[in-house]
């Protein structure tokens, strides 16, 4: 991959909107360290937001070389750098870390200094194994740059979920270019300075064991090994290098292993490798190890057994829905069925309706046809007067018929008075009423 390849792949610089503040962890002397959240992802980080305004040059570049140490540093015992945000408006900077929820040492200690209680010897053989390859990793670069960490303390030792140290805070670290090389000052707590130190003499990585040590001691011991009330005595103590046994609840094992880190002369007191090629921190480290690979096929078994279930709920969830899929497809069905048959219900109904409504009018026209015609009949005439009458032609006129006059009429037979009276068909339509309306036998049949 050339240069150009390079600067096309090179990601985007993070920026403070890309983080969302979730609550402070602490704040020193170096500036606040904040408890905060990845916005792209949920990743819970922390970042160290120190303002450099105000810094003396001493301390900018302290603050530099922590940065660049922190970028340099990969080590799974050594809190992992991921980014750094600088806000020149504001004179900050922002470090963004490894978040440790395990919190740190010092609160271990002061938590079971309350409590009145202590931590097991095989969390304390695994804390120094560990520490001790996390300063492996500094002393011994492959670049052959040894870092010294400086302030190796409880308060600088992180536990991550699973209490696995996180070696962190490399703000007074300093880089020797050589092991010969021995570097000129020092800043750091003063429980953990070695006689070296104290002496104003030039120290190299042993001090970092010496303050190792110091930690143990304390994490056991619930204190440090030198106490005293001001520097000056605890400065002679430091010197003299006398200090108690581990309570008795530790193995001589253990207690010896850390009064090998406290020895005054620096030549006595071992090197890193020194301590891991030791016997019996092989044997502690081995059994760790072995822990650490039991916790993870348990994890990974826990895990395959989780995805398992999961997949099981996966599949009694796609058949579930499958079931609850041919319900509705049930469903549907039948509403389509009952919609059916509602419009069948409806057609019928409307049909029967239509039956009914010729019914009746049939039978209206029957009624209407059978009711009587009602004649108006002259005023000389009344309805009982009026008998059935049927008027024939003459010719059809026989005698069984004839009648000399109509009854209750006074009318003539006009047969009989055929000289006398001759036939008027029209006189007698007047005479019953029917003027300008054409008798036949059909109209007198319904004559009342």
């Amino acid at each position: 991959m050339n240069y150009v390849q390079f600067q096309v792949r090179k990601r985007m610089p993070a920026s403070l909107d890309d983080f969302q503040v979730i609550s402070t962890i602490g704040t020193g002397s170096y500036g606040t360290c904040k408890k905060i959240c990845r916005k792209k992802d949920g990743k819970i980080l922390v970042w160290k937001e120190m303002e450099y305004g105000s810094m003396t040059e001493a301390e900018k570049q302290m603050l530099v070389s922590e940065v660049n140490l922190l970028r340099e540093l990969h080590h799974q015992h050594i809190v992992k750098y991921y980014d750094r945000i600088i806000d020149r408006t504001k004179a900050m900077i922002y470090i963004i870390m490894e978040y440790c929820e395990g919190g740190d040492l010092a609160t271990l200690i002061a938590a079971n200094k309350k409590n009145g209680e202590s931590i097991t010897e095989d969390f304390a053989w695994k804390i120094l194994i560990q520490t001790t390859l996390a300063l492996k990793e500094c002393h011994r670069r492959k670049n052959g740059q040894a870092v010294l960490h400086r302030d190796l303390k409880p308060a600088n030792v992180f536990l991550d979920k699973d209490s696995n140290v996180k070696l962190g805070d490399f703000g007074l670290a300093r880089v020797l270019h050589s092991e010969s090389s021995f570097a000129q000052t020092y800043v750091g707590t003063p429980y953990y300075m070695s006689p070296e130190l104290v002496n104003n003499l030039s120290y190299n990585e042993k001090s970092d064991i010496w303050a190792l040590g110091c930690m143990m001691y304390e994490l056991c011991a619930l204190s440090p090994p030198f106490t005293a009330s001001n520097q000056s005595e605890l400065n002679r103590k430091i010197r003299l290098g006398d200090f108690p046994r581990l309570p008795l609840k530790y193995s001589i094992e253990l207690d010896m292993i850390i009064r090998k880190m406290i020895q005054v002369e620096v030549a006595q007191r071992p090197s890193i490798g020194s301590i891991l090629a030791d016997p019996l921190v092989q044997k502690r480290r081995e059994a760790l190890e072995c822990n650490v690979v039991s916790t993870r096929t348990n994890s990974s078994d826990n895990e395959k057994h989780d995805l398992d279930n999961i997949e099981k709920l996966r599949n009694n969830l796609i058949a579930k829905m499958r079931q609850l899929e041919l319900k509705e497809k049930e469903l549907e069905s039948r509403e389509k069925s009952v919609a059916l048959r509602e419009q069948i219900a409806e057609e019928k109904l409307k049909r029967a309706m239509s039956l009914l409504d010729q019914v009746r009018h049939r039978d209206d026209y029957s009624t209407t046809s059978q009711t009587s015609v009602k004649v108006t009949l002259p005023d000389n005439l009344s309805d009982a007067s009026l008998k059935r009458q049927v008027t024939f032609h003459p010719q059809l006129f026989d005698k069984e018929n004839l009648r000399q006059k109509i009854p209750h009429t006074g009318l003539v037979n006009p047969l009989q008075t055929k000289s006398a009276l001759p036939y008027n068909n029209t006189s007698l339509e007047n005479q019953l009423g029917f003027a300008g309306n054409k008798i036949t036998h059909n109209n007198l049949l319904h004559v009342r």
